[in-house]
């Protein structure tokens, strides 16, 4: 198992998105779009600081290797002979069930502002929405399989561009991550359209 105290990093890391994009889209709407006394290009570090951490909320989802695949829970499985054993698996499941859930839920929360900003200044989903999610596909790449963190991107600049180069070298992972981010934009709507009744619901709660 992890540490409480990497899983807690994992977490921060996760929701730190959220905070980004609630900061950003706040910033336009207050100084760009009301007062147009403020260019929203002054925002971009603010934009590439959040698709930078975007990968975090998305990496929470592949912690699932760990229960399916490491040694300690498949042994656990393996060990099974009560139903105290059985219980204790159901609670490892839910974990990480919790733990992932967590990853969407920030994902969803990250990129919803975005959408309605930009929905009312009449920019096409599309547009962002595709080079969006095939960033955040290699950023999880990035960093589930070569180590990185989105502090590379700018303590190490080169090296990263060097490794995103060197992936639209190689078709079969060019393809992976292409499926990987149709996968999350699916992920994403569904989430979507989950926080869409969880918002209404509030709403109407608050006026009974």
């Amino acid at each position: 198992m992890q540490s409480p105290s990497w899983i807690l990093w994992n977490l921060m890391l996760s929701a730190v998105p959220v905070g980004l994009v609630y900061l950003w889209t706040f910033c336009i709407r207050r100084f760009s779009l009301r007062r147009k006394g403020v260019h929203w290009v002054a925002f971009v570090p603010l934009i590439v600081a959040w698709v930078a951490f975007l990968p975090n909320t998305c990496y929470l989802l592949t912690e699932w290797r760990h229960f399916f695949f490491d040694d300690y829970f498949v042994s656990a499985r393996d060990a099974v002979v009560s139903n105290r054993d059985m219980l204790r698996i159901a609670r490892q499941g839910l974990f990480f069930l919790c733990y992932s859930g967590f990853g969407v839920l920030c994902l969803v929360f990250a990129i919803r502002p975005a959408e309605q900003l930009l929905s009312k200044l009449k920019v096409h989903k599309a547009i962002w929405m595709v080079p969006l999610f095939l960033l955040t596909s290699l950023g999880v790449y990035l960093g589930l399989i070569l180590r990185l963190n989105s502090w590379d991107v700018v303590t190490h600049p080169v090296r990263v561009l060097h490794v995103i180069l060197g992936a639209f070298e190689s078709p079969l992972l060019l393809k992976t991550i292409v499926i990987f981010a149709f996968l999350l934009w699916i992920c994403y709507e569904i989430a979507n359209v989950w926080a869409d009744g969880l918002m209404l619901r509030i709403k109407q709660k608050r006026v009974v």
